[in-house]
């Protein structure tokens, strides 16, 4: 029984433990406003009044990407993916607000009220998995789908699925110029939802463990005390989550910050126009350039073809002036003709069989191209199957694990009743054996009591009987006292005449079968 109450009492210890803890890990240590994001952001970066958002802030760093350069994703145990910053900024920029990409400035921050893990859209497919940050005005509500957003092709990172939680993912990430093609064969991750009331997306842990070929360990995220970057311990991360205080204070400003210059935005975007039409251009010139010369080729060729044929429209006339002239010279001529027609007929065999040739070495690098494709292919499923089949094994062992946990735990909770049953029946037998011996010492009591009752009773009719006896002795004396005065002189010899007479009458009765007639008995 003790040791029912007190698994219940540890049952219900560690319930309420596991609530605090849920409860504490859902609510945020501190309170802050705009005003810090401004003061503490301000060393490492700048600032700008931008038309619509307010202040915005950039980063102080070259070839910059949000939520591609300097971090990687890890799983936490309440909210799945993550992104942990390296920067000691990360804690803001990466949590709150929203991003967007501006061709003068580069890609710049809009601060906002709401943590999450990551502001991010994720896409997979095609054995790659993406995210692109989400840009301002994105309001996640109830009926909210991801397909009715679409980011530009140069905000996705792609990264092969094997590496997704690989501490460093950036060295992974596909160049952008292979977005299109990637998206077209990939299709949103639509899921998202709602923890503790934080905004919760990203694939599932079951996929991500499936791809990675490796069970996830995940973190527990802990609360830091201080703004930083995020910090690693054990199986813990630590990140600054504070709550930021709504209000309409306009007070809250940036003491150093730039003013957005609409020129230099416009005269981004026409420079980055122009890059591309000149870009354009010089591959339009290029391919004219080549047309060109492909054409003064044809031409050079042409001409010389129109030479060789006057040159042998004259040595024709020539060779008919010679053919009037002499036989002999006309065959020559025929011989080398035909010599020639074999050499050219040679050529165009030996041009033939060269490009077969270099079609048969094509044919045969695409074909082992294909055989190394298909190889490479046939070995990622059997590795997929391998890593499917080490799942499987280990999935059975947990079950069997659990099974055999809970075999034991059954096994034990049976040997703990068995165990109650046994002690209250040890409780019952003790308890019978303890009313038995005070029935028992309560019957001797009574037998007790009872014979010192009787004793006292026998002794009471004992002391009566000798009072009894002297009280008959003394009447009995006091009756021959008066006998013996009331007799006269002579017969005052004996003074117990009477007594005498019983005597000799008890005699009589005793040798003449007296006593209720037994006496006969004998002499009959």
């Amino acid at each position: 029984m003790k040791r029912i109450l007190k698994l219940c009492l540890m049952v219900l210890l560690a319930g309420l433990f596991c609530t605090v803890r849920n409860q504490a890990s859902a609510q945020v240590s501190a309170t802050v406003s705009y005003q810090t994001f401004y003061d503490d952001l301000s060393p490492y970066g700048e600032w700008i009044d931008y038309p619509d958002y307010g202040y915005v802030w950039r980063p102080d760093m070259d070839d910059f990407r949000p939520y591609s350069t300097g971090g990687h994703w890890v799983w936490t145990d309440e909210y799945g993916s993550m992104w942990a910053s390296d920067y000691d900024w990360g804690w803001a920029p990466f949590h709150y607000g929203r991003w967007l990409y501006d061709e003068y400035y580069g890609w710049v921050w809009v601060p906002g009220y709401e943590w999450a893990p990551a502001w991010v859209e994720w896409r997979t497919g095609g054995d790659y998995y993406g995210w692109a940050p989400l840009g301002p005005g994105v309001s996640i509500s109830l009926n909210f789908s991801f397909g009715r957003y679409s980011p530009p092709y140069d905000s996705w990172c792609f990264v092969p699925r094997q590496y997704i939680l690989s501490p460093r993912v950036y060295d992974y990430c596909i160049p952008q110029y292979q977005n299109t093609t990637i998206i077209n064969n990939t299709t949103i991750i639509n899921n998202y939802s709602r923890t503790n009331n934080v905004f919760v997306t990203g694939p599932s842990r079951y996929e991500v463990e499936r791809y990675t070929n490796d069970r996830i360990t995940p973190f527990r995220l802990r609360e830091a005390l201080r703004p930083g970057r995020t910090q690693f311990s054990h199986n813990t991360v630590s990140v600054f989550r504070p709550e930021v205080q709504k209000t309409s204070d306009r007070s809250f400003a940036p003491r150093n910050f730039e003013r957005y210059n609409t020129q230099n935005a416009r005269n981004a975007f026409e420079s980055r126009r122009d890059q591309g039409i000149v870009n354009n251009v010089e591959k339009r010139n290029g391919f004219d350039r080549r047309q060109m010369q492909n054409n003064d080729r044809i031409e050079q060729r042409s001409n010389g073809n129109g030479f060789d044929r006057r040159q042998l429209e004259q040595r024709n006339i020539e060779q008919q002036q010679r053919e009037n002239r002499n036989v002999f010279e006309r065959r020559q001529n025929e011989m080398r003709q035909q010599q020639e027609m074999g050499r050219q007929q040679q050529e165009q065999r030996n041009n033939v069989e060269q490009r077969q040739n270099e079609m048969r070495q094509q044919q045969e690098m695409r074909r082992q191209q294909q055989d190394q494709r298909n190889n490479f292919e046939q070995r990622q499923n059997e590795m997929r199957q391998q890593q499917e089949m080490r799942r499987q094994q280990q999935d059975q062992r947990n079950n069997f694990e659990q099974r055999q946990n809970e075999m034991k735990q059954q096994q034990e909770v049976r040997r703990q009743q068995q165990d109650q049953r046994n002690n209250f029946e040890q409780r019952q037998n003790e308890m019978r054996q303890q009313q038995e011996m005070q029935r028992q010492q309560e019957q001797q009591r009574n037998n007790f009591e009872q014979r010192q009752n009787g004793m006292r009773q026998q002794q009471e009719q004992r002391v009566q009987q000798m009072r009894q006896q002297q009280e008959q002795g003394q009447r009995m004396q006091q009756e021959r006292q008066q006998q013996y005065n009331q007799q006269p002189q002579q017969e005052r010899g004996n003074p117990f005449p009477q007594q005498q007479q019983q005597q000799q009458q008890q005699q009589q009765s005793q040798g003449n079968g007296g006593g209720n007639g037994r006496g006969h008995g004998r002499h009959g």
